[in-house]
């Protein structure tokens, strides 16, 4: 080949080489990014916002059942196992059960530990020896994983009330390995808290880095829940996951993040399923420089981590319950099944969600975190105590 076909040659393969080039960074952005779609019509976007903002505000309290007599259930004792004691609202849940089985003439014992079997199942082998009433598991632990030592319970006459377990889309279906439980509402919340992504970059697609927790269920069902709105609104947003143990949080979650969005420059929303996990990301995206990355989802409703949304934490949503709602639904069930009441169906005696964003999450400083006062007094008044 002379010198000047060797030219040509060159000449082509270059502007081949550009076409494919231009052809792969295309198909990349439509897929991820703000830049590569065409976005959401206005009205899909505004179905959005008005579920958005009325998830925003105040829950209105709903009784589970009727009115029942306590009395038989005074004197009773509880034993509560939290799903890991480092998760502020975990922990200050089964805190607050143990408040109330004193106010309710009970008594009550705050069995700490760190998550997993390994940290639930010496509480659970205590409670059975000392003889308590009812083992009261918070923040839904899997029965499944300690089944052994919630048969023994069981087996000897002692209530095991989970807590948060599984989801109000599923009804009254609970788990046949314990004796009543509470259903909470995760897929929708999780929804609520991915809505607010997709609205701030218009129905355009961006990538998401995801943390689950597969060992506890309802991080299963907000994966799940969180893919298929993504798949209903944003199609083209890309979906990456990682999944963590709780114990593992600490240690593992800030690398995990800070990795994938440095390999990924089109990851625009970190979503740690639950918001225990915000303290670790949150210090990955900002060590990160990336101011165009936020996190979103974040169950969990932990106040600490809301007051900051305007400022340390780079967070445009987080979605949950108020630890002392949930303390109170499930009290009421405990205390149905220790008074010979009869447990409400698992779905009706719920706590509900608030959705915090920028927007409204200094509401979160008001009583009882912003979801008012009208569920004790609730709550108490069917219990007959007012």
């Amino acid at each position: 080949m002379n010198r000047k076909n060797r030219f040509g040659a060159v000449a082509v393969f270059a502007a081949v080489l550009a076409l494919v080039l231009s052809a792969c960074t295309t198909t990349d952005s439509s897929s991820g990014g703000d830049s590569g779609g065409a976005g959401l019509p206005a009205d899909q976007l505004a179905q959005l916002q008005s579920l958005v903002d009325k998830a925003s505000e105040v829950p209105t309290f709903v009784a589970p059942g009727p009115a029942f007599d306590i009395s038989k259930a005074k004197g009773k004792r509880i034993f509560v196992i939290p799903t890991a004691s480092q998760l502020p609202v975990c922990d200050q849940i089964g805190k607050d059960m143990v408040t109330l089985a004193n106010k309710v003439g009970m008594s009550g014992t705050y069995f700490q530990n760190s998550g997993g079997p390994s940290g639930w199942i010496p509480g659970m082998q205590q409670a059975i020896s000392q003889h308590y009433d009812a083992i009261v598991l918070i923040c839904g632990i899997d029965p499944n994983l300690i089944k052994p030592q919630v048969q023994a319970a069981t087996a000897a006459g002692i209530a095991v009330i989970d807590s948060g377990l599984g989801d109000t889309e599923d009804g009254a279906k609970s788990d046949p390995l314990v004796t009543a439980q509470t259903n909470i509402p995760n897929a929708e919340s999780i929804r609520r808290s991915i809505d607010v992504a997709i609205l701030e970059h218009k129905g355009n697609p961006f990538d998401v880095f995801e943390i689950t927790s597969n060992e506890v269920p309802a991080g299963v069902v907000m994966d799940k829940a969180l893919r298929e709105e993504l798949g209903k609104y944003c199609p083209d947003c890309k979906v990456k996951s990682v999944n963590i143990a709780v114990p593992d949080w600490a240690t593992k979650v800030q690398s995990a993040v800070s990795s994938a969005i440095l390999a990924d420059p089109k990851i625009k929303a970190v979503v740690p399923i639950f918001d225990g996990e915000v303290p670790p990301a949150s210090a990955a995206v900002k060590a990160s420089g990336r101011g165009d990355v936020k996190l979103y989802g974040c169950y969990g409703g932990t106040p600490e981590y809301i007051a900051q949304m305007g400022g340390g934490i780079p967070m445009d949503s987080n979605v949950g319950p108020t630890h002392l709602w949930r303390a109170y639904a499930t009290m009421d069930q405990t205390l149905r099944v220790l008074s010979g009441a009869g447990a409400v169906p698992a779905d009706k005696d719920q706590d509900p969600s608030r959705l915090w964003t920028t927007k409204n999450y200094q509401e979160a400083a008001a009583v009882n975190g912003g979801f008012g006062t009208e569920f004790p007094s609730g709550y108490e008044k069917l219990w007959g105590l007012s």
